[in-house]
């Protein structure tokens, strides 16, 4: 009976260790990237914003122990890197996109 228990917990349990290794090495890449990497290279823009994106994605996951809140978190903060990249990033975009965020976590917690 105890063991059942025990067995139950350790499955339920996360292991944060690979998670935050593939964090950091995310997080190396994007800096390799944004120091050695000429930003008018072919292709550059888009592995950046990738790259962005996917470091988001595991800090906020692992910060907010939550994978969908990482993921809206992610998604929102590189929207608005884009924004500022194609010049149009301003306080009304930021306020606008973390209104959508909020209201997109509001409904994912209900249902």
């Amino acid at each position: 009976m105890r063991s059942n228990i025990r067995k139950e917990q350790q499955l339920k349990r996360k292991n944060f260790l690979p998670t935050l290794l593939i964090t950091i090495f995310l997080w190396s890449l994007l800096g390799l990237l944004i120091y050695f990497v000429d930003p008018s290279t072919f292709g550059a823009l888009p592995l950046f914003f990738v790259l962005l994106f996917a470091s988001f994605l595991f800090m906020f996951s692992l910060l907010f122990a939550s994978t969908r809140r990482g993921l809206i978190t992610s998604l929102s903060l590189t929207l608005f890197s884009v924004l500022l990249y194609l010049g149009v990033g301003n306080i009304l975009n930021i306020f606008l996109i973390l209104a959508i965020a909020i209201c997109v976590e509001v409904y994912f917690s209900r249902t």
